[in-house]
Formats: C-alpha cells, sequence, structure tokens
C-alpha cells in the first residue's frame, strides 16, 4: 500500500478486507513493516489477504488467479516506480506524487476487491492456532522468487502477525459492541 492517505472510495469494494487493511494501516508500525516488506519485493496486498484469512480461521495458500498478479504488475507497481521515479525535494513535483499515491492507492483498493471475489467463490481450508496461522499465513504471502533476507523479514513476519491479530480482535470487539 502507498503512504497516502486511506479513503474508502464507494460501498461497492467495502468488504471485511478493505475494512481489515484500513484498521492496520492506521497503525505506524504495521504500515512500517508492511512498506519496508514490500521494499523487500513482498506484495502488500497479498500480506493483507494472508493476515485477513488467518483472522478468519483460513488458510493463505500464496496461490492467485494470474489477472491479480497482472494487475499487480501492470498498475499497481507501475504507478509506484512512476512515484518514486520523481525528485521528494522538488517542491514542483509535489502535486504529482501526491495525485500517483492516491492512484496507487485506488490501485490497490481495486486489487483488494478483485482478491476478495475470488475468496468468496475459494473453498478455503481452516487452520488450528490463531498465532500460528497468521505467521503461516504471511510467509505463504512471501514472493515467488524471494531474495530477500530471511533473517532481516522473519522478525518483520512475526512482528506483523502479532499487530495483525490486534486488529483483527479489535474488528471482532467493535462488530460485537454494534450488534448489542
Amino acid at each position: 500500500m502507498s503512504d497516502g492517505e486511506i479513503h474508502n472510495n464507494g460501498p461497492e469494494t467495502d468488504t471485511p478486507l478493505w475494512r481489515f487493511a484500513l484498521s492496520l494501516w492506521q497503525q505506524e508500525a504495521a504500515r512500517n513493516l508492511c512498506l519496508a516488506l514490500q521494499e523487500q519485493g513482498w506484495s502488500v496486498t497479498r500480506l493483507l489477504c494472508a493476515g485477513w484469512l488467518a483472522s478468519q480461521g483460513l488458510a493463505y495458500t500464496g496461490s492467485e488467479p494470474q489477472a491479480i498478479g497482472q494487475w499487480r504488475r501492470n498498475v499497481t507497481e507501475s504507478i509506484r516506480s512512476l512515484k518514486k521515479s520523481l525528485n521528494k525535494s522538488d517542491s514542483l513535483l509535489i502535486p504529482l506524487r501526491e495525485s500517483l499515491a492516491r492512484a496507487e492507492l485506488e490501485a490497490e483498493r481495486i486489487e483488494l476487491y478483485r482478491a476478495w471475489l475470488v475468496i468468496r467463490q475459494s473453498d478455503l481450508a481452516g487452520m488450528p492456532e490463531e498465532g500460528d496461522r497468521m505467521e503461516a499465513n504471511l510467509r505463504q504471502a512471501a514472493p515467488a522468487t524471494n531474495g530477500s533476507n530471511h533473517e532481516t523479514t522473519e522478525p518483520m513476519i512475526r512482528h506483523l502477525a502479532q499487530l495483525m491479530m490486534t486488529t483483527s480482535a479489535g474488528q471482532r470487539h467493535r462488530q460485537g459492541s454494534q450488534q448489542t
């Protein structure tokens, strides 16, 4: 996900996965971990899918439809690359960088919505014990060509798993409060 502001852009894509992503992204530590993993080649949207599935007691296999991966590579990553290519210190480029950050976020929202549609139609297996499930799912989100340093990413995954479990528990608590 980008480091820009997050807004829900419409009820048609307001899914439990999107709400989980929004809740998690509000935590600076989680946001920083996701962005650090992204710098190592990880997909934040895959991490979010893996984390949300674990919060629902479901396994994340790491496989996804080709169209979602193509969208990520052709659209989301292209926008991110263009945004990163702009000099941050050039004040003339600030509005353009901000526009690209919004476009990147929109591309990620669309990707998460498409992933949600696939998840809804999938027959997913459950997993025991939330802590182990969360870490196992996040590891399944690793890049296929994971050249990243395991010694660096493993502590990040453990910490992100803890933050995602806290986010999930907070969401369940809020949902329970709203139902009473």
